[in-house]
């Protein structure tokens, strides 16, 4: 997998037990595009979540900021450019505000 030690530790002892998932799958895309770098699959009974180049290329803050927003949709969240919770990272200033909260 190509994913760091520490962005597996982050999603498991951090971010699943605060979005309280009990399985989640990763994946990697060796797409070449800049966006997406990060996404998330609902459809199925566990939650799959599949990174790029461009998102490991990011640094471990972005990382994990993208991380949190994926789990925000696992949370039942929806894009709302009101909120600051928008698709494009440079946007979303939302998801930096919860990453925050967590890492405190």
């Amino acid at each position: 997998m190509k994913i760091s030690k520490g962005d597996i530790e982050f999603i498991r002892n951090t971010l699943m037990p605060w979005a309280g998932v009990e399985k989640l799958k990763l994946a990697y895309d060796s797409s070449r595009r800049k966006y997406p770098d990060i996404q998330i699959e609902l459809d199925n009974i566990i939650p799959t979540i599949t990174i790029t180049d461009e998102w490991r290329r990011q640094n471990i803050h972005e990382r994990r900021k993208r991380l949190v927003h994926e789990f925000l949709h696992i949370r039942g969240l929806e894009h709302n450019e009101a909120w600051g919770f928008s698709t494009y990272p440079d946007r979303d200033s939302y998801s930096v505000r919860v990453y925050r909260e967590i890492i405190q």
